[in-house]
């Protein structure tokens, strides 16, 4: 294997570890964040509630929810009597960066692991938040 593509390969292995490491120190900041997102924004039912146990949330959502562990993403899982959401959330450093507070991408699967909805989110000054444009799928 020529030098080149192992120093490629060296440098984009060394590139995932940080950015890993870097995601895991933000993370008690961002599950704050993803938590105010949760409760500010009216996206669930009055009557859910938070499951904090990773092993107690659905067979349907546990890859879902083991990938993201594993790429450095919070997670917020929530049931009700009939229905179950897995929030997955990262801030993107980039948009952040460009908009000033932080702008979290958001992923919201039901619990068949279907993906409901997926996008950036951030916070007005008065701390409201709204989809951004940026970044949105």
């Amino acid at each position: 294997m020529p030098a080149a593509i192992m120093d490629d390969r060296v440098v984009e292995e060394i590139v995932r570890v940080e950015t890993l490491r870097l995601r895991r120190i933000q993370q008690p900041q961002v599950e704050r964040l993803l938590e105010a997102y949760i409760s500010r924004s009216r996206v669930l039912p009055m009557e859910s509630y938070q499951i904090r146990d990773p092993c107690s949330v659905p067979g349907g959502l546990q890859l879902i929810l083991s990938k993201a562990i594993e790429q450095g993403k919070v997670w917020s899982c929530w049931t009700d009597s009939s229905d179950t959401w897995l929030f997955t959330c990262e801030m993107s450093l980039p948009l952040s960066r460009k908009r000033g507070p932080p702008v979290l991408q958001v992923s919201l699967h039901s619990s068949d692991g279907a993906l409901k909805d997926s996008g950036t989110w951030t916070t007005d000054p008065q701390g409201a938040w709204h989809r951004s444009c940026e970044g949105s799928s």
